[in-house]
Order: C-alpha cells, then sequence, then structure tokens
C-alpha cells in the first residue's frame, strides 16, 4: 500500500526501555555500487533483519534504489523474499508516484514478563477478593499466563506457588495506579520518501528501528554446542537440603549477570573485545575496516554481521562512527520439587517449577572518524569502559548443597511449591483458608484447565 507520508527527519540512535524487547534488529546494512559491485552503478541497497519476540521467523525487508535517472530514480521493496513493490508481477523496479508506506503489525508482549513482583494476581475461587505479588513467567498461546504467586504459607510466612493459567483479567500491575493487563500490539512500518527515496526509515512504534540493534545473550549456538542459560536445583521431599547442578561461584555469577573482561586485539583495520555475559555466554564484539580511508564501518557480534553502515547511516555524531546495540537474554531456574495436595502436605509426585527472568546490557562502540585507524575505538558495555570491566577468571568448584534457609539467605531464593491439581480434596476445602489461618483460602481455585 502507498499513501502520502510526512516528515522523515531521522533521529539519532538512542537506547530504549529495558523491557521493550519484542523487536531486535539483528542486521543492518546499505552499501552502494562502491562496496558491492552487483549492485550496478548509482545504486544503494538497504536490509534490515528484524526479530520479532522470541521465537517468530524474523523479517527480512530489503530497499534497493537505482538513481541512473537522478530525477527519476526507480525502487523495488522486498520482505521474505516477495515483493512488496511495485505489485505489478512484470515489472521489477519502478518510480514512485507518492511516498510509499508498508507497515505489519504484531502482538507484543506485555510489558513486565519474568519481572520479579511485577504483577498482582487475583485468585479466582477464593471466598473473598485477594490480591497476591506475582511473577508472569510466561504468556501462553491461548492468552493465559502462567505465574509464581506469593501467597500465605499459614505461618506467617509467604511461599511461592505455581500457578499454571492465569486469565488476563485477574492482572494488575503491582505498582502506583494499580493498572488492568492489556496486550499490546506492535508495528513495523517503512516510509520511502518519493522525492528521496535514499531516505527512507524503517520504524518501529514510530521509533527508527536503529534504537533496537541487539542479539541474544547467550548467542544461540556456540562452538557447536546449545547455548545454556538455566540453573536447575532439586529439592529434598522433607524440604531441608538442596542441590544445584552448578557450585556457588557460577551461581551467583548467574544470578549478578556480571560482564566480565577477556581480551582486546587491534590493528588499523580490525579492532575487537572479547567478554563474558555471566558463567555461560562468551561474546566478541569486532569493528572492521576494509580499507584505511573507507567510511563505510561493519560492526559483527560473534562472527556475525550487526551493522554495516557509513556514520551518516546511522545517525552518528559529526565526525564519529557510532552504534548503540543491546544484549537481551533470559535466565531460567528449574526447581525440581515434590508436589504438595496445597494444604502442606507432602505428595510422592514430582514437578518442576521455572522461574524465568529477562535481562539486557546496553553496548556502545565509537570511533573518531579523523584518526583513519580502527585502534583508538571504544567500547562500553553498561556505562563501563572495556578496560574496567572486572576479568575473566576460570575456577573449578563441587556443586552447591545447602538448606532452603542457607539459599535463601545467600542468594535471596525461596524455594517454591508446586500444587498438584489432581491431588484429592475434599469439597469443604475449596474454602478452607490455608493451614487454618484466615485470610489465606484454597490453593485448588487458582488453576485453570
Amino acid at each position: 500500500m502507498a499513501t502520502a507520508t510526512g516528515s522523515m527527519a531521522k533521529s539519532r540512535t538512542v537506547q530504549m526501555d529495558k523491557m521493550e524487547i519484542d523487536f531486535m534488529v539483528l542486521e543492518y546494512s546499505s552499501r552502494d555500487s562502491s562496496v558491492l559491485s552487483t549492485l550496478g552503478k548509482h545504486c544503494k541497497e538497504s536490509s534490515w533483519t528484524i526479530a520479532v519476540g522470541h521465537d517468530s521467523v524474523p523479517l527480512h525487508i530489503v530497499l534497493h534504489v537505482d538513481k541512473q535517472v537522478a530525477l527519476a530514480p526507480e525502487v523495488y521493496v522486498m520482505c521474505n523474499g516477495d515483493r512488496i513493490f511495485p505489485l505489478e508481477h512484470n515489472r521489477e523496479k519502478a518510480k514512485l508516484r507518492q511516498d510509499f508506506k508498508w507497515s505489519k503489525n504484531f502482538r507484543g508482549t506485555i510489558k513486565g514478563l519474568a519481572a520479579k513482583n511485577f504483577f498482582e494476581v487475583r485468585p479466582e475461587h477464593l471466598s473473598h477478593e485477594q490480591w497476591y505479588p506475582a511473577t508472569l513467567t510466561e504468556q501462553r498461546e491461548d492468552g493465559l499466563f502462567k505465574a509464581i504467586l506469593q501467597m500465605p504459607d499459614g505461618r506467617g510466612s509467604v511461599q511461592a506457588i505455581d500457578v499454571p493459567g492465569v486469565r488476563v483479567e485477574n492482572v494488575r500491575e503491582a505498582a502506583g495506579m494499580k493498572r488492568p493487563v492489556q496486550l499490546p500490539s506492535r508495528n513495523v512500518r517503512l516510509e520511502v520518501p518519493m522525492r528521496d527515496p535514499l531516505h527512507a526509515l524503517l520504524l518501529v512504534d514510530n521509533e527508527p528501528v536503529t534504537h533496537f540493534f541487539g542479539r541474544p545473550t547467550p548467542a544461540p549456538e556456540q562452538s557447536g554446542q546449545t547455548a545454556r542459560n538455566r540453573v536447575a536445583f532439586n529439592v529434598a521431599r522433607n524440604r531441608t537440603e538442596v542441590s544445584a547442578d552448578v557450585g556457588h561461584g557460577a551461581l551467583d555469577h548467574f544470578l549478578s549477570g556480571q560482564v566480565r573482561s577477556i581480551r582486546q586485539d587491534a590493528d588499523e583495520l580490525m579492532h575487537a573485545w572479547r567478554f563474558q555475559i555471566g558463567p555461560f555466554a562468551e561474546h566478541r564484539v569486532e569493528l572492521q575496516k576494509k580499507f584505511r580511508f573507507s567510511n563505510l564501518i561493519s560492526l559483527t557480534i560473534d562472527g556475525a554481521l550487526l551493522v554495516e553502515a557509513t556514520a551518516e547511516d546511522i545517525e552518528s555524531r559529526p565526525g564519529y562512527w557510532e552504534c548503540s546495540f543491546r544484549f537481551v537474554g533470559e535466565r531460567y531456574m528449574d526447581w525440581n520439587v515434590y508436589e504438595s495436595d496445597g494444604h502442606g502436605a507432602s505428595l510422592a509426585t514430582q514437578g518442576t517449577v521455572t522461574h524465568r527472568s529477562k535481562f539486557s546490557h546496553e553496548c556502545f562502540v565509537c570511533v573518531q572518524l579523523d584518526s583513519r585507524s580502527l585502534v583508538p575505538a571504544k567500547f562500553q558495555i553498561d556505562g563501563k569502559d572495556f578496560i574496567d570491566l572486572p576479568e575473566f577468571r576460570n575456577t573449578t568448584e563441587d556443586y552447591l548443597r545447602c538448606s532452603p534457609q542457607a539459599l535463601g539467605a545467600t542468594y535471596g531464593l525461596m524455594v517454591p511449591y508446586r500444587i498438584n491439581e489432581a491431588a484429592r480434596i475434599s469439597p469443604s476445602s475449596f474454602l478452607s483458608p490455608i493451614g487454618g489461618h484466615d485470610g489465606g483460602g484454597s490453593l485448588f481455585g487458582l488453576f485453570d484447565a
């Protein structure tokens, strides 16, 4: 669809809210015939690869502009191999008769997903209305949410309860106005001005796509092995001991996500930084130039191109080539526990409660163009210069084994409970308070099929 559009002034690259990570630009390049001879003279091609959510097939958008006729450039636009301009099957490219606009909508992920106690949940079947602090761990395809509720244990304390299905109308934000949850809609939009198609703009929810450069951490595969981003705990049936599949140092590093430097290498045409995020993820960020006097600079992450463009293409400050991007990841803690009947009795059956949390590390690469060399280039992560990061250290240690109390005191972790939905509960217990104390309410009615 082509429609009239307004001004297309570009904005400089800035950072977005860390929780707004439905979209990541995995790759952006802007090349002309001086770089890619197959384009032909007076041609320029821009391409974007965008990850939408964590499981969807990325969008790949290509804009080709042929300016052999300066006052009447010809254009074609592709999305995932399908031509979206021109639409005529017998034409490879065409002149724009008006500003071109194309968009695609997606269902977004709610803000606060996997953030600890960001929400409150109202159990449906209690005898009175009560809201409990909750962490939503997953947004299901059927519209329900998986959640971890902080509920009274009948002894003056709280316990973490795994709830597999919560309706959206029973969820609200915990802070401020206690706003109800709404499932957002996200939008990708391409705008190509008729008078100057070289200054096309790709937007995500009205923000320039250059605000969304990013890569997952750990990388999907490292050294041919599946990336690890989870730690497993085994809880004894009497809940007196917890064991983990990592040691103390690795667990502490896993929870903090601390970034540690490994090494850096540089020459006139290359500068690379190697570092670790948490105990399992290692990354290499590298700047490259093909020629010393070239204005085109490439930024690769773990050997895969993230950005290849001039300073102007990514709205850098005058005299600099600079790019902001982020590493986005998720941590999983799998708790293998003996199930409960919801009234304190331990069952012989076991189940797994998974705690999921999101995190993001903000990165910035900068080099002054006057130097012509990449040796002086700078790399920052979370506002720290690479040389100021703590150094990587390789250690060996025994797996962790301790009491739940020690786990809580050392790491702030609470061992969760898992309720067996099929456990036999008498009808009178539907309204029985937990442990016989007023105000708790039965856990049985929390679950949706």
